[in-house]
Formats: C-alpha cells, structure tokens, sequence
C-alpha cells in the first residue's frame, strides 16, 4: 500500500510533523545531495520536500522529478514552471547514462518491483553518478507508525539494503541513519523531535534512527547485460503540458 501525492503533500506542506520530519531530512541530504552546474539531478517517488532548497539555491535548473502512476502526480515548483513527469516506475522516459544524482524518497519501500526499479536506476544513471534513497528502517519508530508516510510499504534492515543493492550491481557508500524521536502529531513528541534528534546524533544508532539514507554508486566492474523493462531504448526529450501531468 502506497499514499497518492495529494496524501503526501498534505503530510509536509501541512502538518507540523510534516515540516519538521522535511527539516531533519533536509538537514542530512545537505551534503549528500549536491547539484553541480550542468548536471543533471533526478527525483524518483515524492522527492519534492527535499529538493526545493537544492532548486532554489543552485544556479542549476536540471531538475527532474518522476512519479510513479501508482501514486500520481502534481506540478513542482508552484511558482515556476513544472519539472514533473508521470512514468511507469520501471520504464523512465530518460535516456541511458544521462543522471549525475538519482535521489528516491517514498519510492523504494512502496514498490512493488524493486528490482526491476533499481536496474532502471542503474540505466539511467552515469557511471559516475551517485544513488541517495530515503528508506524507513525495519527496526526504527516510523516503520511502525502510519503517522507518516514511511510507515507504508517495506521497512529496511542495513542487511536487506546491502543485500538488494548489491544483487542490482550498487555498491554502497554510506549509510546514515535519521529521526530518532518518535513521530507523534502533538504533544511532547512533537515539541522534541529536534532535541532527541541531536541526542540520536550523538549515539550515531542505527537501531533507534527511523529512517536510513543510503548513499550508493554504480558497481561498475559487476555490470553485465543490464536488464530493464525495455532494453536500449532511446528517447527523446519532450514538452508536456502541466495539465496532462497533474491530478489537481
């Protein structure tokens, strides 16, 4: 079971929760997420909340940001024009090796077909590219509440990671885990998610972290005969009209 994007917007553009969760999120992608001028950064499942600022800030405007039929789609950023695309979540409209940074949220957990997910990744991805994935952690409070979103779908151990990483030819780079209070909508909880995130910090647990963000690259010397969908497709890049992409 997967929320839809109006679900999902609603969560961080409306919920304190929602705000908070996307701040301490931000805060550990600041260094991992980087868009270089001229590179070309992809946003697979709901990645919206943690890419605003990297748009903003950067003098790059190569952004992308897929999402799957299943869940449906909405135009981003609000203000500008849209950068969204509704896709099959094994067969993206990209062409091979172009992506310098592939960032999942919300994607991973939900899929059904996470193999198949991930060699479309390793297609679309360049050889030097990098791989980020927002995962909850099996053992963390968030996979067992549906306070938010990530308490949907598969939860992940670092075993179950590294081992799905690496059967799709990724080799992990690091594994930081994040939010470590626990996701309550009011109360003590809540005020203090920011004080038990700085306590969690200190611990460095990833037994107690409520997600994991894992930084991957390509296993370059495992690729053979990268499977997808369809192999060796080509494509061209078009214009879509926002009003044929959103729900809303």
């Amino acid at each position: 079971m997967r929320l839809d994007v109006i679900q999902l917007k609603e969560f961080y553009r409306g919920t304190e929760l929602g705000r908070t969760t996307k701040q301490l999120i931000n805060k550990v992608l600041e260094t991992k997420v980087d868009t270089k001028n001229g590179s070309l950064t992809i946003g697979f499942g709901f990645a919206c909340p943690f890419l605003e600022n990297k748009m903003k800030d950067s003098e790059n405007k190569n952004f992308l940001l897929l999402m799957p039929s299943e869940q449906g789609v909405i135009p981003w950023p609000e203000k500008s024009k849209s950068v969204t695309a509704l896709v099959d979540e094994v067969s993206w409209p990209i062409t091979t090796s172009t992506a310098d940074l592939i960032l999942i949220s919300h994607g991973l957990e939900v899929s059904d077909n996470q193999d198949l997910l991930l060699q479309e990744v390793l297609r679309v991805l360049k050889d030097s590219g990098k791989l980020v994935i927002i995962v909850p952690n099996r053992t963390g409070f968030w996979a067992r509440s549906e306070s938010t979103p990530f308490g949907y779908g598969k939860p992940y151990s670092i075993s179950q990671l590294t081992a799905l990483l690496q059967k799709n030819q990724f080799q992990i780079d690091s594994i930081t885990p994040s939010l470590y209070g626990f996701p309550a909508k009011k109360g003590y909880w809540l005020k203090s998610l920011l004080l038990w995130e700085k306590v969690g910090k200190k611990l460095n647990s990833f037994f107690l972290g409520g997600l994991l963000v894992v930084e991957a690259k390509k296993n370059v010397f495992a690729v053979k005969n990268v499977k997808s969908s369809k192999s060796g497709r080509i494509f061209s890049s078009v214009e879509v009209p926002v009003s044929t992409r959103s729900r809303i």
